[in-house]
């Protein structure tokens, strides 16, 4: 399956478990009538030599500069050479989604390759050159073009309407967006929001005006230089959900320092607005940390195991503070690309982890522990399609069918939950972030109702980050979701929670840490779409000796990518979400009756048996589960036995209070109950690490 802009609803989200359209799937599988429609167009046929592209070569005097993209591959950091040095603007470039290249074009540009290339190699890319050519050639034709860009308001737009070989045929346009200056809050709305102290707990206050632009390293970090000074450091802002920006800013501003915690910021950066004049905090600096991130350590160098310990106790005593030092304190995005690197204040030559971005977004489903990805897919379901504007067209009845019982029962799970609860333009305050299910633990740690599931979420989190780091592996390759994008060498190591090369003691201290994930029970949860040659297909499960694990594209039995089709994938994600959300709905069922005492109202909240739902719940009403997804349910031979309680069958759990909750729910939260405390990690990871400096 190419990767369109279609993945992340019919792949990547719990959205595939419904989703009927299949003409994706045709236009994607018919090659030769891409080309067919090309040839007809002599406007755009490459036959017409006034449609060939010139070169792809890079200039030798560019006028413009590509830092990076975006995960979707289709928002470009890229900026004209003479805003390097300048205030940055960040004024983004927004491609139209590859689908809608023509044919014969896209297959010479390859626009996917920018998703899963890296940053390393995204310059070099043909469809980055030609981009950067076209950007070029428009911004020539513009006599006064430098001082209309300068002179757009902060998160201005250039939009790419179409992409063709000619650049006289692509329309460009430049497009002032006041939207992100106006959402700004000043510093005073801020202090009285927060109530925090007017001296000593606020950065001074630097002007937007005072930076230098030197590179765009991420969506919401931008390398600078303070005007006056010779060193690089980090300007953190957002063009797009600034709730997260000044979530993170009130956190650094009072958790207390720690050695391996990220320090608060250094200024609080203000703009005056272009429209109104009214100052805002558009951002803050931060410490500029130039030895790279654990990730990338991961994916290009040998590292000791008594280096590895050491960050591995470093983390866990960063997890400690951070949760223990504040009271809204907690990390939910723990993964190699948030740990970067510091020296060591002595001449060792050994490096120290700082833990980055406190924002409290939450992190990916694959890294994030069941009691709370569950709740994330439903609050995904009950919200697509719950606004006007949004077109859920694609999607069965079953969907629409079961919205409200959803949505019914994540107000019981969460009281106050809307469908658009996490989406509001403006910044209001919310102690704890936006996540609804990481706030949820964090209300019961303040209202003294914590059993310590806040902690215990966090610490499978970081059961996996020991895995990648004593296993030397980036990617956890469990799940489907965005990081299978990153991974293009699927089948270069293990998969969680495959060992290979993690000690022992480790090996042990890592399935405590992890207790409760699917993967321990249930083979079939593991990875089932990878990416292969620049296309996502589905992975072949195979015996090992070590459990389960993903076939290579050459194995035996192994698809072929060439022989996969769009419709392929899309029924493996089907299948596969099939069974998640299923389990989701079942967990919440629990958490419900396990947190309000009471029943859950099935009637009023329209509960469809499970058997109904998983046979209805893709389009014309096939079965997505294969019987070991059944056998998995049923908690049957080689499949998943949560909790050790049997199916229920019409009723379900909400009419049979008091008695064993079944393996959907009930069995998710006892088995997270099993994983050990932050501290017991710290020091079962200091014994370890005492042995190993002894011997």
């Amino acid at each position: 399956m190419e990767l369109a802009s279609s993945i992340f609803s019919d792949v990547l989200s719990p959205l595939a478990a419904f989703n009927t359209d299949i003409t994706g799937d045709i236009a994607q599988d018919c090659e030769f009538g891409a080309l067919q429609a090309d040839n007809n167009d002599w406007q755009t046929s490459f036959l017409n030599p006034q449609s060939r592209i010139d070169s792809l070569t890079p200039h030798a005097r560019p006028r413009w500069r590509l830092d990076g993209a975006d995960v979707d591959g289709r928002r470009f950091f890229a900026v004209p050479v003479f805003a390097i040095g300048a205030p940055p603007l960040r004024i983004d470039i927004y491609l139209p989604a590859s689908e809608e290249y023509p044919g014969a074009l896209k297959r010479v540009l390859r626009p996917e390759a920018v998703i899963y290339a890296g940053k390393r190699r995204i310059h070099s890319l043909p469809v980055s050159q030609h981009v950067l050519r076209a950007l070029e050639n428009w911004s020539l034709r513009i006599a006064d073009f430098e001082q209309q860009y300068m002179s757009m308001p902060f998160g201005s737009q250039i939009f790419i309407m179409n992409m063709a070989s000619g650049f006289g045929l692509m329309e460009v346009h430049l497009c002032p967006n006041y939207d992100v200056e106006q959402s700004m809050h000043s510093i005073e709305a801020l202090q009285k929001m927060w109530k925090l102290p007017d001296g000593g707990a606020w950065p001074p206050v630097l002007e937007w005006s005072d930076l230098g632009l030197e590179r765009q390293l991420h969506e919401a970090i931008t390398l600078v230089r303070i005007k006056g000074t010779s060193g690089l450091v980090i300007f953190k802002s957002l063009i797009r959900d600034q709730r997260y920006m000044y979530n993170e800013l009130k956190m650094l501003l009072t958790l207390p320092p720690h050695p391996h915690v990220i320090p608060r910021p250094a200024y609080v950066v203000t703009k005056k607005g272009r429209f109104g004049g009214r100052h805002g905090v558009c951002g803050f600096i931060l410490e500029y940390y130039p030895l790279g991130s654990l990730k990338e350590r991961l994916l290009h160098s040998e590292i000791a195991l008594e280096q590895r310990l050491r960050w591995s106790r470093q983390v866990t005593e960063a997890l400690i503070h951070v949760n223990h030092s504040h009271p809204f304190g907690f990390y939910p995005d723990l993964k190699p690309d948030n740990i970067v690197f510091k020296e060591k204040t002595q001449a060792t030559g050994q490096l120290d982890v700082v833990l980055l971005d406190l924002e409290q977004r939450g992190g990916w489903f694959s890294w994030s522990p069941p009691e709370i990805a569950y709740i994330e897919y439903l609050e995904i379901l009950a919200s697509t399609g719950s606004s006007s504007t949004e077109d859920d067209s694609n999607y069965n009845n079953t969907l629409r069918e079961i919205r409200e019982e959803i949505s019914a029962r994540l107000k019981r799970y969460m009281p106050g939950w809307t469908p658009t609860a996490g989406q509001q333009d403006r910044y209001c305050d919310s102690e704890g972030g936006f996540s609804g299910p990481w706030r949820s633990l964090l209300r019961n740690r303040m209202e003294n109702q914590d059993d310590g599931g806040l902690e215990r979420a966090q610490v499978f989190m970081l059961g996996k980050l020991l895995w990648c780091i004593f296993e030397h592996q980036p990617f956890v390759r469990c799940g489907i979701d965005h990081e299978l994008l990153q991974d293009a060498a699927p089948d270069s190591g293990p998969t969680f929670p495959e060992f290979r090369s993690t000690p022992e003691p480790l090996r042990s201290l890592i399935r405590r840490c992890t207790a409760g994930a699917p993967e321990w029970d249930d083979p079939g949860r593991r990875r089932r779409i990878v990416l292969r040659q620049g296309k996502l297909v589905p992975a072949v499960i195979t015996n090992s000796t070590d459990g389960m694990q993903e076939d290579g594209e050459d194995a035996t039995n192994g698809p072929k990518v060439e022989t996969v089709t769009a419709a392929g994938t899309r029924e493996a994600a089907r299948t596969w979400w099939a069974v998640e959300v299923e389990r989701a709905r079942r967990f919440l069922q629990d958490e419900i009756l396990d947190k309000n005492g009471g029943p859950v109202d099935a009637a009023k909240a329209g509960r469809r048996d499970r058997g109904d739902y998983l046979s209805s719940s893709s389009a014309g009403g096939k079965h997505h589960g294969s019987s070991s997804d059944e056998e998995a349910f049923r908690g049957g031979e080689g499949g998943e036995e949560i909790g050790g309680g049997e199916v229920e069958g019409e009723g379900g759990v909400g009419e049979r209070e008091g008695e064993k909750r079944r393996d959907g729910g009930g069995g998710v939260l006892d088995k997270a109950r099993m994983r050990p405390t932050l501290a017991q990690v710290l020091d079962e990871l200091k014994r370890i690490e005492e042995e190993e400096v002894s011997h």
